[in-house]
């Protein structure tokens, strides 16, 4: 008898390669939101040690005022290019949970496909072994 083949084949390996991009699109956007998330951090620290300054002259807390609104500027769009980045790494993890989906829809009738391959074999086979059972024996 003929080797299994299941029939979906090429598109269970699309729905495969399209699950790993899907998957690495996510990690891309999960990385740069940790990225942005460290910004934040490190703005965050550097507003916190700008404030322990002990030099109290009127240009150096002019300069202090300016830099510190510069800070509260780019807290801000890191801010919002996080929520952006949120947003569509929520997409994402959507589609990474809806490929899966996709895939394992077609991997579990792939193993029907399998089971009933398997059970027409084996039923081959006892059908030949009955064959010879049948035969009539023959003496040397």
């Amino acid at each position: 008898m003929k080797r299994f083949k299941f029939s979906l084949e090429n598109i269970l390996e699309f729905r495969k390669q399209n699950e790993q991009q899907v998957k690495q699109r996510y990690t891309v956007l999960q990385h740069a939101l940790a990225d942005r998330e460290e910004q934040m951090v490190q703005l965050g620290a550097e507003k916190f040690n700008l404030m322990d300054v002990s030099e109290l002259s009127v240009g150096r807390m002019q300069v202090q005022q300016r830099y510190l609104i510069e800070l509260d500027r780019r807290m801000g769009e890191i801010k919002t290019e996080s929520l952006d980045l949120q947003a569509k790494a929520e997409a994402a993890l959507q589609e990474v949970i809806q490929a899966q989906q996709e895939r394992k829809v077609l991997e579990k009738l792939e193993e029907k496909q399998r089971v009933v391959y398997l059970q027409e074999v084996k039923h081959e086979e006892q059908k030949q072994l009955d064959e010879m059972g049948n035969r009539p024996k023959i003496a040397f």
